[in-house]
């Protein structure tokens, strides 16, 4: 596993949504804008899933993900790469559950919660660096 790189961390703590990409049984690559992504620990985020189908199935039958987060202002972009695990019930989500319900009460109660074991984080802010593994 790896570390979450500190500057990631102050990113997804003001409130950046991020994209998920995972890919179907037969390869098929999907992509969803998730707003409740954040860090869950130092080698963990964790999002809620209060829609996708695709993304729910997807990951039944293939774990892995991506995930790219960008912040224009700051000229940060990262692709963070992992293997997801679902969770309907537990201490995560039932925190997931809390934190969205005082936050945004109007929508629905979580179907299940994704948190994602972070194996390495990549550089995709344009410049030098860009497509170098920093974490």
């Amino acid at each position: 596993m790896a570390r979450i790189p500190e500057k990631i961390v102050t990113l997804l703590e003001g409130g950046h949504a991020f994209w998920v990409a995972t890919a179907s049984a037969d390869g098929w690559p999907n992509i969803a804008i998730k707003g409740s992504g954040a860090v869950a620990d130092p080698e963990h985020l964790f999002f809620a899933d209060l829609f996708s189908k695709k993304t729910r199935v997807n990951l039944e039958h293939n774990p892995l993900v991506a995930v790219a987060i960008h912040d224009a202002e700051k000229h940060i972009a990262v692709q963070v790469k992992g293997r997801a695990t679902l969770s309907e019930s537990g201490p995560l989500y039932d925190t997931v559950v809390a934190r969205l319900a005082e936050k945004a009460p109007s929508l629905p109660k979580p179907k299940y919660v994704v948190e994602i074991a972070v194996e390495s984080v990549w550089d995709m802010t344009a410049g030098p660096n860009a497509g170098e593994r920093i974490a």
